[in-house]
Order: structure tokens, then C-alpha cells, then sequence
């Protein structure tokens, strides 16, 4: 028996592919596929969060009171402990063990980290697949944008990038693969271009089916994604994270979902995208790393397609009045009835 770690990453259709196997798993079992449940229902949650780098930045941790040194020893080894029994199980009628969660590659950032889990699964299976989908930088970071005002972050689109420095961990392909090499080796390593015109059939539960399982495309599931909001409603939505501030983020989270329907209701739009030379400028940043990843795995020059054409020229104007008279008309419904 084979497994496959599929790590993500962010933003590459990661729901609509742990939707469509979690719903089917029934029929990938008679397929021979063993969609993991020991570490979540949905996707592997729990694995990423047993190998952490940050457990104290963890939220999946923190709701689940698991900060304290000794309660995490003891929930990571009772997990790892139904891993183990969920393999053992699998192996005389599957021949493959499936995992996937994108915050494997978000949450699990170091060496050291990265190898123990595995040497883990090393001890399990003499045969393991690590997929990983990288969406071009600067565009992973655009499709961010409402993600991050949903989730009370408030700061700017693009992380500052120190050219003496590291470059933004969660956009630097290059140090997350050489990690996971680093772990499983280079053999392990299967990249795949998170594009519609690179993945099979336009979208990643095809190309996932297909490229990794080997079997036809799995139904995709009709799912309820968040609208994107205009560039008025962005900046109502970041006035009020920055009014609660940090420490708030987690008490006003039904406040701010509220919030968010209501902007989506009213003021949807797809203008919140920077201008075409901000994005331009973060993604050189990258390039060279990416050319690297692209020469070593997949034998080209070049991992993305470098056309910036949909961007528009500049970037729409903050109009802070506009912004300000959304949150004024969210909350004239939602206290007076006003319409």
C-alpha cells in the first residue's frame, strides 16, 4: 500500500478537492482508495496540527485547549495512535492511503518538523507521494485578499518582502519543497501547476483523479464558495477588524461573518485587485526560486505562465466615505430594521 500526502497549497482548490473525496469516499474505498478519517473527517487537519511549528499560533489547537505542553503530548500520541490503527485496517484491501490538508504546508514549517512527521510515515509505508499544487505567487496572494478581511486580518495585500532577508514563508515554493524533499526526498515530490489551462480537465479534482488516483474524475461537489467583495466593501470590512483590533478577532468572529454576508449581498465585485506593476513587482521576488523548482521537477525554465494581463493599470482608489456608509447601513438593519 502506497499513501499520498496532498499539502496543498492555499488557495488551489484544496475545498473543492476534500469536498469531492470526503463525499465519495465510499466509492474511492471500493476503488481501493482509503480517504483518511483518523486525522479529520474532512481533510487532515489534525495530522498538520500534531506537527505544528507555532502551536501556540494554532487555532485549531487554541479552540481546542490544547496549548499545555502535556495535553498535546497526549492528544498527539492517542492521534497518531488512530492513524496507525486506520492503516493497519486499510492494508489487506486498499492500496492506497489518502491525506490531504493545505495546512500541512501553511502550519508546518520547519526541517525538523517536516522530518519527524516523516519518520512517521516512513515507518508505515515504504512507498510515499507528497503533491503539492502552487498557484503563482502574486495571485495566490490577490485570491487571499477577502479571505483574510473574512478571518479579521486587516493588514496589507502583499507581505512586505526584505530583499536582505527571508523571503514571506508562506509564498516561497522553493524553501517549501526543499523541506519536504528535505524529509521524503526528491522522489517523493509531485508538483502540479495550479492553472485551468495546466490542469486536466480545468479544474483540480479532475487533474487530482486522473494524476495522482488514476481513476476517472470524482463528481464535484456544488459547494457555497464566498462571493468576492469590491474594493469599498474590502475596506469596510478592514475598518472594522482594524476598530476591534487583534486581540478581538476571535470573540467578534459571528459579528464579523454577519458583516461579511451583508457586504457580500450588497456590494460584491472583482475590483479589488491591485494594479498590474504592484503585482509585477511582488512576484520577481519569487521568480528566480520558482525557476529553480521548475528546472528540478518538472525539467522546463519556467513554473507559471508570466502573463499579467488581468490586472487593470491602477489600483482602484480607497474611498473611505463609501466604505464608512456600508458599515453605517449594516448596522441601521441589524439594530433599527432601517432598509
Amino acid at each position: 500500500m502506497r499513501c499520498i500526502l496532498h499539502i496543498g497549497t492555499e488557495k488551489t482548490g484544496t475545498t473543492s478537492l476534500q469536498a469531492a473525496l470526503s463525499s465519495h469516499r465510499e466509492s474511492l474505498s471500493h476503488q481501493g482508495i482509503l480517504y483518511a478519517k483518523a486525522p479529520g473527517q474532512y481533510n487532515s487537519r489534525g495530522l498538520a496540527a500534531a506537527f505544528a511549528t507555532n502551536r501556540d499560533k494554532d487555532d485549531y489547537l487554541i479552540e481546542r485547549e490544547l496549548l499545555d505542553s502535556h495535553k498535546f503530548e497526549l492528544w498527539k500520541s492517542q492521534l497518531l495512535a488512530r492513524i496507525d490503527d486506520e492503516i493497519s485496517e486499510a492494508e489487506n484491501n486498499h492500496e492506497v492511503y489518502l491525506l490531504s490538508s493545505e495546512h500541512l504546508s501553511s502550519r508546518v514549517l520547519s526541517d525538523t518538523d517536516v522530518c519527524a512527521l516523516a519518520q512517521f510515515f516512513k515507518s508505515k509505508f515504504s512507498d510515499i507521494q507528497v503533491v503539492c499544487y502552487l498557484r503563482r505567487q502574486d495571485q495566490m496572494a490577490t485570491s487571499r485578499i477577502n479571505e483574510r478581511l473574512r478571518a479579521g486580518f486587516s493588514d496589507g495585500l502583499y507581505p512586505a518582502v526584505n530583499t536582505d532577508g527571508p523571503l514571506p514563508i508562506l509564498y516561497d515554493y522553493d524553501a517549501l519543497i526543499n523541506r519536504w524533499s528535505k524529509g521524503f526526498g526528491d522522489i517523493a515530490i509531485r508538483i502540479r501547476v495550479f492553472d485551468r489551462s495546466a490542469l486536466t480537465g480545468g479544474d483540480i479534482v479532475t487533474d487530482f483523479s486522473s494524476s495522482q488516483l488514476g481513476i476517472p474524475s470524482l463528481p464535484v461537489e456544488e459547494g457555497h464558495p464566498n462571493l468576492s467583495l469590491s474594493s469599498t466593501a474590502q475596506l469596510a470590512l478592514a475598518m472594522f477588524n482594524q476598530a476591534m483590533g487583534p486581540q478581538a478577532r476571535r470573540q467578534v468572529t459571528q459579528h464579523r461573518r454577519e458583516l461579511s454576508r451583508y457586504l457580500e449581498s450588497v456590494a460584491p465585485g472583482s475590483d479589488g485587485k491591485p494594479a498590474r506593476h504592484q503585482a509585477e513587482a511582488f512576484y520577481r521576488h519569487f521568480r528566480d526560486g520558482n525557476r529553480q523548482l521548475a528546472q528540478r521537477y518538472l525539467q522546463r525554465d519556467s513554473l507559471f505562465d508570466e502573463n499579467f494581463s488581468d490586472y487593470p493599470d491602477t489600483a482602484p482608489s480607497a474611498d473611505i466615505e463609501a466604505a464608512a456608509t456600508l458599515l453605517s447601513q449594516f448596522y441601521a438593519e441589524k439594530y433599527t430594521g432601517a432598509q
